[in-house]
């Protein structure tokens, strides 16, 4: 057992030297962070989960220990992504001249697994740590966890899902070692099986739909599950489910006893009028309220 305090994120151990942070803690599969720091000297610590850091201004001097005895150093400036692996145990230095900005995610190591159980033994590999990696994929996915994981809605939870899912392949399939060919899927699901994941959909619009939920109610996981899906419709699951959100809101639009915009957002599944109105013009070329005077 290390000697030194196991932690999650950053913000765990820098907390003091904050000026600025940001995180949500809505779902199950990441958490996304933003800090602001001064420069200072960090403790050693582990991570208990898996991180992986994009520094946005100033740099992040990383002591990283990766067999227990030898250490090796790496500076990190803007653009630079670092991925730490669950158990890694390092020691950092903000030591410039201007404060450190970053955006990270903290990926759980239950959830990696359950993501990736059916098509990789999670036992057969090791996330390799990185330092100033340059990763457009990755770097995409925490601009995309930072300015998406404010609001906790259902169209949110399985865009973070669909999100998280992607990367955790990602991360397998280039930055682990050891790791096991994964295996390929052409087939797409069988009829019954994707016949209960659309009727789940479609009674489950107004709810928050979980790629974990479906993947448990057809005995599969999460990316085995979107792989199939996608297979079998053309399109992703949240895709999907935008365009089924979509085609309801045109039902309930069109009835002769009119309901609110906002009251229709929330039967099928958005978190606000704003959220179905967004969506709506993305797949139609106008807002409800135009389709529904144009009937």
């Amino acid at each position: 057992m290390p000697s030194h305090p196991l932690v999650e994120r950053p913000s765990d151990v820098l907390q003091s030297f904050f000026l600025v942070y940001q995180e949500s803690n809505a779902f199950n599969t990441v958490v996304s962070e933003q800090g602001h720091v001064r420069p200072c000297v960090v403790p050693e610590v582990t991570f208990n989960d898996h991180l992986i850091v994009l520094p946005i201004a100033g740099q992040l001097s990383t002591k990283f220990c990766p067999d227990g005895f030898t250490t090796q150093q790496y500076t990190c400036r803007s653009g630079n992504i670092a991925i730490y692996p669950a158990g890694t145990s390092t020691q950092c230095t903000i030591g410039t001249s201007a404060d450190y900005r970053y955006n990270c995610l903290q990926l759980k190591t239950e959830a990696v697994s359950n993501t990736v159980s059916e098509v990789v033994d999670i036992s057969q590999f090791d996330l390799s740590p990185q330092f100033c990696l340059t990763d457009p994929l990755i770097e995409m996915f925490l601009r995309q966890f930072a300015k998406g994981m404010d609001a906790a809605s259902s169209l949110d939870r399985l865009y973070v899902d669909s999100l998280s899912n992607t990367l955790f392949v990602h991360l397998l399939q280039h930055y682990a070692t050891r790791k096991k060919e994964m295996t390929h899927y052409a087939d797409g699901l069988s009829k019954q099986q994707l016949r209960r994941a659309l009727d789940y959909i479609e009674s489950h619009l107004d709810q928050d739909i979980k790629l974990v939920d479906i993947a448990k109610l057809l005995g599969m996981s999460q990316y085995y599950f979107c792989r199939l899906f996608r297979q079998s419709m053309g399109v992703s699951p949240y895709k999907y489910v935008i365009r089924q959100r979509i085609k309801q809101a045109k039902r309930l639009l069109r009835q002769p006893q009119k309901m609110s915009i906002a009251a229709i957002a929330l039967e099928c599944g958005f978190a606000n009028q704003s959220a179905l109105s967004k969506h709506f013009r993305n797949l139609t070329g106008t807002t409800p309220n135009t389709y529904r005077k144009g009937l």
